[in-house]
């Protein structure tokens, strides 16, 4: 006589867990279809599917043992088999573990007796699959407890769920056999606390994973501005040294005549005046013969610090070739010229450059021009440059006007 009772009890308890499998698999299912890349989704989708064929099939062969059709029992194997190997895939992926040879052959081996189970009495081949996918639970609950072990949060969570599935399995075997009071349910209510524990497991996995993401993130940004600032600094000196000279640090030609045209552009604005010195230390060749190279460099960088302590800030100084040096003077007409020039003159002749205990004598003839508002810089510096030679041709240490 069936027990009505207990039946409708025994439909509530799986109405429940239908219910629980279903979200999960619809749940972990779309979470996979957005992520391919993460399996954990899927292997949690098919376990919960394998539990819900389980489920079903389980409502629907109760009430007609021992005559339930063949079809019924074979799906009921299948979702048992589904269930506990997805389950170990789950805890392999978890794990970053990869699926090994050997076990590929036995999930193989598992499906074996669900497709007799479709032929066939499952008196035999039933214990045989339970025996073989309770293999896989082991295995599953084995490798989580050895990786929460180690630390790891989300296999500790996992270890967990699994540990009381078989724990609930376990005892819904040993009360089947009348060793143990019966309590219908155990198996629904072990998968419900397995696959909570597992959701929640791989949302801490990936919710950590986020956050190491989003600090790697934040670090690579830092190193990148690090190294735009490094290449912005880089590219600073690098622009510093194409327009100084190596020897003296003056400006060189090059970043003269930039700085030249953008001060006659509004100095021609304003309508004010500018001029232009050249200057040529004198006799430097013969320094060069009696000191050496060394020697001259060292008279040319003590020429290049007199003119531009002589000078005021807004006067430009560079090196314009060889042992010759420009000045560009603002504000500054013909008179006014030539005593910077006289100053220039009597800073460089009073210059003392000792050069391995030798006292080396320099002087340096200069010529200026006044800039034209019509004429160009070129023009400007060769009328400065014809006046300079005019003073080497009159005797050098001289200032001349062209």
């Amino acid at each position: 006589m069936t027990d009505w009772t207990s039946l409708l009890t025994i439909e509530r308890v799986d109405a429940f867990g239908a219910g629980v499998y279903v979200l999960m698999a619809v749940i972990h299912l779309d979470l996979w279809l957005h992520r391919k890349d993460r399996p954990t989704h899927l292997w949690l989708a098919i376990s919960a599917l394998g539990a819900l064929l389980v489920n079903i099939t389980g409502q629907l062969v109760r009430p007609l043992l021992p005559n339930a059709p063949q079809v019924l029992v074979g799906l009921n194997m299948m979702g048992v088999a589904l269930a506990l190997v997805s389950l170990y895939e789950l805890v392999q992926a978890v794990g970053l573990r990869p699926v090994t040879r050997r076990a590929r052959v036995f999930q193989v081996l598992v499906f074996i007796p669900v497709v007799g189970g479709f032929f066939s009495s499952a008196a035999v081949l039933g214990p045989a699959l339970l025996i073989m996918a309770a293999g896989f639970l082991v295995a599953a609950m084995h490798n989580a407890i050895h990786d929460a072990r180690r630390g790891d949060v989300e296999a500790r969570m996992l270890a967990a769920g699994l540990v009381f599935l078989f724990v609930t399995l376990m005892y819904d075997v040993v009360s089947s056999l009348r060793l143990l009071p019966r309590t219908e349910g155990m198996p629904v209510l072990g998968f419900t606390v397995l696959f909570l524990a597992a959701a929640r497991a791989l949302s801490t996995r990936f919710e950590r994973e986020y956050q190491e993401l989003q600090s790697l993130r934040a670090h690579l940004e830092l190193r990148v501005q690090q190294r735009t600032a490094d290449l912005q600094e880089a590219n600073r000196k690098l622009d510093a040294l194409a327009q100084t000279d190596a020897l003296t640090g003056l400006p060189n030609r090059r970043s003269f005549a930039e700085q030249a045209d953008r001060l006659i552009v509004q100095h021609h604005r304003a309508g004010s005046v500018l001029s232009v010195v050249m200057v040529d230390v004198d006799h430097f060749k013969r320094i060069n013969d009696e000191f050496g190279h060394h020697g001259g460099d060292v008279t040319l960088r003590a020429v290049a610090q007199a003119l531009r302590g002589a000078l005021r800030d807004q006067d430009i100084v560079a090196r314009w070739g060889g042992e010759e040096f420009i000045a560009l003077l603002p504000d500054t007409d013909g008179a006014g010229a030539v005593h910077v020039a006289e100053t220039l003159r009597q800073a460089v002749a009073g210059l003392n450059v000792v050069h391995n205990t030798a006292s080396i004598r320099v002087t340096a003839s200069f010529g200026l021009a006044v800039h034209e508002d019509q004429s160009s810089l070129e023009a400007t510096t060769s009328r400065a440059d014809a006046a300079l030679y005019c003073a080497k041709r009159d005797g050098r240490n001289r200032v001349a006007v062209g």
